[in-house]
């Protein structure tokens, strides 16, 4: 995967004849401590004062190798080796070698190998590739599978096969079609014409010299991968590739013994190849970059058929990264100008009636020259040239007189408190600053000391107004810069349809039917060459790790209030509690679940069941007002500014959203992250946002115009709009998910703002009678993950959220699941297929949705889950059918319980059909046993099970989140997943078997399944063409057929999709042909 500027790019994987690499070695010997350091010495040691971390930096005196180790307790190992990569070309060579080396080793010279390995291990591997840095990812659960899988990746990373039939079917190639394919090719493909790739580019090209490596694309530009060879690669792999530019960075409870033990076999087993030591260090030893000399506005079109929105992009170039004070600085001053609703940049230009953008967002780029973003979205194309004037005139104006010191003594503090969270919460966190310090730092540790603490925060505390302004003019409102505006462009996306067009058809006619039979034929070949079957004693020498080395994050689950309905439980923490009378009195249903965090997580769970279906929509203004809404607060009305304002003083992050992560995808689920002492003070507030808060014309105004404004940018997304086009058919009006969706909100806000035009107080009256269903006692199920020991009043401080309050004795309202609100076609997928042209994409996305188990207690759950991770391990059936033969970047499958659906979905397709058809036949294959289950892959996907069960633990958060879902939303127990892997564990192939023809085939057959594609305009016909031969009915509609306005007239607003009907009637063709010829 590339990382490019906003985004990164990912990634994967080749080869030839058997050499046994003597792992044993790894295992068999005892070492001292000093035999193991052997040639690594330490160069810098520490415990940072702000979380349980210690971070070791180990060095190799030979090669220059270094290890950096962040020790943290919990089940997962995160492993990052990160190379330095720097390239002066849009070659795309960076890119497509991370996905090389996973194609074999000097040792592992087969294709796929590494991650057979490491789905055994416990393991999963992954990699990207940024501007600046390539880094190889390796997650573990459980040291053991980490330290096994750790010397193969490096080798494969140091020693790579990197041969021609790899780079062919991997990088590009052109298929018997004509196509373009390759995995590789069609991930660039894919994002090259999206706004964020084309203004991204346009401000590096501008922002850098030629001789600079920042100006240049290293995700690969399409029309150079078409001409990369791999003799390219190589060289830039020579060139990047060498132990002195090479990181480990492992964060996890790690064995320093081992890991040193480990690497100084490895440098060991290498230094052959690597005779000298690199001397030039990349982006270090490189030309400075030279500071800007002028401003620059530029104009950059995107193809889009909805020419109404565009969008603005600002470039400054900033301090040296390892500066970490003014580093700080920009992060505090970035959430001063742009960190909220009441934010200088926020306010003025989102927060208005008739708003300039719907979003301002400000991040960095760390670098020797950080660059600083700022990013305005959903942007009136008409106003993109005035608005980036006002942002440049708001910055110097800002920077001109005295600041809100009050305000941004307050930023200051809230992202030093959301520093120290993320460090609490897990290890991970300081990855990416332990990289760029690998980068950019010195390599004396001293730089990366800086983490030891924060007193920079500390320092700027000691700021005054004179201080910070100056920071401000120095490095934005004075300073040059670059902005680019981005404009949709209709006649562009047919222009780039009609090239791309002309550009295959073109080369048809050159390649003749012969020429594409010879390289179809040739593919094959080369694809058998890399596919060579691995010796099963390979993969034997590597045993499956005991999954006792897995130290899971235990929980203490204590209830009050009506949750004691759940069980009556004995432990330190429940006594804790039940020391308190409140404890079972309160007329409150609290779960709490005790770890040892130094933060608190507040959560709450809404039941929706109340709400009349017709005010559903409204849920997303609801939620998107809910923390920017004026208050009553002691009798007198406080303003929405003073609202945020007041939050943000002593919370980490507050959000409300739909509670699909949590397993309830028709609850509302809203979340606090605080400091324990602030505990009282959040429910004092939850009290104020449920109950007092004041539905204000012009507020409710401002948040319908920022939804509705965002709605062309979330059409542009292929992926989304397949998806949404599922939610419409397959959900019923009932479902918040269909209420709050981008199809809905299209159609039902229109017409909202208009009401609140004309008729005000009707909007008012709804949101009322929404607040007084929704905001009920007994539609709330509350959760806090804390050291329960440290809250003050864990149970009583909650007394005053209730009082007052009329409950139903002791009964709470059903938490719906989103099966019980499918429609007729939701409940009985089958014979639907539809084609949604979009001009915004240059692939296509595909779901395809079919019935699945509705409880976690279906018999056949086991069998499906071992089934669904047997086909998409990596290097599995499905990789290697799909994603290996380049006919979509990835495919995966879905299985929703609370739903009961299953869906299969491609992503980033060049032809959506062939990706599914190619699943389709694969999974046939298992079916009728023309092909036999691989025990390694079995293993491998049982293993892979295990990894998932350890991501949904592992942090504090997360396992205190999954012990509620487990027990409370799912119903089965804290102990379910140790259950349901013992049941994994008896599954059988012919269980398998079972599962696949009966419940997965289901995905594939058409009167059993509903699918929804979304392509580019231009491989609509071939798509189209591809289903209606497998005998699918087929309707390409466009995505505003869709929308939804659930029944809510209003004169005068008119959909597309009603104009487009009224048309239809005047004779103009829509619809599918099928329909058209029967």
């Amino acid at each position: 995967m590339l990382q490019s500027r906003r985004l990164l790019w990912t990634r994967y994987k080749v080869l030839d004849g058997p050499k046994l690499f003597n792992f044993e070695k790894y295992r068999l010997r005892l070492f001292t401590m000093a035999e193991a350091k052997g040639h690594f010495k330490k160069v810098v040691q520490f415990d940072t004062d702000y979380s349980p971390t210690n971070i070791t930096k180990y060095e190799s005196s030979r090669t220059g190798l270094s290890a950096i180790v962040v020790d943290r307790k919990g089940p997962k190992l995160y492993g990052y080796f990160t190379l330095a990569t720097e390239v002066l070309d849009d070659s795309g060579a960076p890119h497509t070698l991370e996905h090389l080396v996973f194609m074999g080793s000097k040792n592992y010279r087969y294709k796929g190998l590494l991650d057979k390995l490491a789905n055994r291990a416990y393991s999963h591997t992954n990699a990207w590739t940024a501007t600046d840095h390539t880094a190889y990812e390796l997650q573990s659960a459980g040291w053991a599978g980490f330290a096994q899988i750790l010397p193969v990746y490096l080798e494969h990373i140091l020693l790579p096969t990197l041969t021609d039939s790899a780079c062919y079917t991997e990088v590009h190639h052109i298929d018997g079609t004509g196509q373009d394919a390759g995995v590789v090719y069609s991930e660039m493909q894919g994002v090259e014409n999206n706004s964020d790739s084309l203004m991204n580019l346009r401000t590096s090209r501008l922002l850098y010299p030629k001789q600079c490596g920042f100006r240049y694309e290293t995700g690969g530009m399409t029309e150079a991968l078409r001409v990369l060879t791999t003799q390219r690669i190589r060289d830039f792999h020579k060139d990047m590739y060498q132990p002195k530019n090479l990181c480990v960075v492992v964060v996890g409870e790690v064995d320093h013994e081992d890991l040193l033990r480990i690497l100084n076999e490895f440098e060991e087993s290498i230094l052959v190849h690597f005779p000298s030591v690199r001397t030039k260090r990349p982006w270090i030893d490189s030309p400075a970059v030279p500071p800007l000399t002028k401003t620059t506005v530029d104009t950059v079109e995107f193809p889009e058929k909805d020419e109404s929105m565009g969008e603005i992009s600002i470039a400054w170039l900033g301090p040296h990264c390892a500066d970490s004070i003014a580093m700080a600085a920009l992060y505090v001053i970035s959430t001063y100008l742009a960190g909220s609703s009441v934010s200088i940049l926020e306010n003025y230009f989102v927060e208005i009636k008739e708003p300039m953008a719907s979003q301002v967002s400000f991040y960095m780029e760390e670098r020797p020259d950080t660059v600083l973003w700022l990013a305005l979205s959903s942007v009136p194309t008409k106003k993109l040239a005035e608005v980036e004037k006002e942002v440049i005139e708001v910055l110097k104006k800002t920077a001109s007189k005295p600041l809100n010191m009050v305000y941004l003594k307050d930023c200051l503090k809230r992202q030093k408190r959301k520093v120290k969270f993320y460090a609490d919460l897990s290890g991970d966190h300081l990855s990416k600053q332990i990289i760029t310090d690998f980068l950019f730092g010195e390599t004396d540790g001293s730089t990366l000391k800086d983490m030891q603490n924060l007193k920079a925060y500390d320092e700027l505390d000691r700021w005054g107004d004179v201080e910070w302004r100056n920071f401000v003019k120095k490095w934005l409102s004075d300073a040059h810069h670059i902005s680019i505006l981005g404009k949709p462009s209709a006649k562009l996306a047919k222009k780039l349809k009609e090239e791309e067009k002309g550009r295959i058809e073109a080369r048809k006619q050159q390649l003749g039917e012969a020429g594409l039979k010879e390289l179809a034929e040739k593919l094959e070949v080369l694809k058998a060459e890399n596919d060579k079957p691995i010796p099963k004693e390979v993969i034997d020498q590597f045993a499956i790790p005991d999954v006792g080395s897995i130290h899971f994050i235990p929980t203490i689950t204590a209830r009050a209030g009506f949750a004691k309905q759940d069980g009556i439980l004995d432990n330190e923490v429940q006594k804790l509690l039940d020391s308190n009378p409140v404890t079972s009195n309160i007329p409150l249903y609290l779960h709490f679940e005790h770890v040892q965090t130094s933060f608190v997580h507040v959560h709450v769970i809404l039941s929706t069941s109340s709400i009349p279906v017709e005010l559903r929509p409204l849920l997303s203004v609801y939620d998107y007002n809910f923390f920017d809404t004026p208050v009553m607060k002691d009798g007198k009305r406080m303003e929405y500014e003073t609202v945020v304002a007041q939050l943000e003083k002593f919370t980490v992050r507050y959000t409300m959203n739909i509670g699909d992560r949590l397993g309830a995808g028709e609850a509302i689920h809203l979340k606090f992250q605080i400091e324990p002492e602030h505990y009282a003070l959040t429910i004092q507030w939850l009290n104020t946002l449920f109950w007092d808060s004041i539905f204000d014309e012009k507020r409710l105004a401002v948040s319908v115009s920022k939804l509705l404004q965002d709605i062309p940018e979330e059409k542009r997304r292929g992926d989304d709009m397949s998806c949404s086009v599922g939610t419409q058919i397959t959900m019923g009006r009932e479902s918040i998910g269909r209420a709050m969706d981008t199809l809905t909100k299209a159609s039902f806000l229109k017409r909202i703002v208009k009401l609140l035009n004309t008729e005000p107080e009707k909007v008012i009256n709804q949101m009322e009678t929404l607040r007084a269903s929704l905001c009920k006692v007994e539609n709330m199920r509350i959760f806090v993950i804390a050291n329960v020991a440290k809250l003050e009043n864990p149970v009583a401080s909650w007394a005053g959220f209730v009082e007052g309050k009329t409950t139903t004795a002791g009964k709470l309202s059903k938490l719906v699941s989103k099966s019980e609100r499918l429609t007729p076609v939701g409940q009985n997928p089958g014979n639907i297929c539809k084609i949604v042209p979009l001009q915004s994409i240059d692939s296509s996305y595909s779901i395809h949705i079919a019935k699945g188990p509705a409880s976690l207690l279906d018999p056949g759950l086991p069998a499906l889950m071992l089934a669904l991770a047997y086909l998409q391990t990596v290097e599995g059936p499905l990789w290697i059918g799909i994603r290996g033969r380049g006919l979509a970047y990835s495919s995966s499958f879905n299985r929703n319980t609370d739903a009961g659906l299953l869906t299969f979905s491609t992503y980033r397709a060049p032809d959506a059909y062939k990706a599914f058809a190619a699943a389709r036949e694969t999974i046939q294959n298992y079916i009728d046993g023309t092909t036999p289950f691989d025990k390694h892959l079995l293993e491998g996907a049982l293993s892979s099970i295990v990894v998932r069960f350890a991501d949904s633990e592992a942090d504090m958060a997360t396992a205190g989140i999954q012990s509620f879902i487990n027990q409370v939303i799912r119903g089965v127990g804290k102990e379910w997943n140790s259950v349901l892997l013992q049941r994994v564990q008896a599954v059988t192939e012919e269980d398998l078997k079972r599962v696949l023809k009966d419940v997965v085939m289901g995905c594939f057959e058409k009167d059993r399944c509903v699918t929804i594609c979304v392509a580019a305009d231009g491989k609509v016909e071939n798509i189209k063409a591809g289903f209606k031969e497998a005998g699918f009915t087929v309707e390409v509609s466009e995505l505003e057929k869709f929308q939804d306005n659930y029944g809510l007239e209003v004169e005068g607003v008119i959909d597309i999709k009603e104009e487009d009907e009224e048309n239809d009637d005047e004779g103009d063709e829509t619809g599918s042909e099928e329909e058209e010829s029967e």
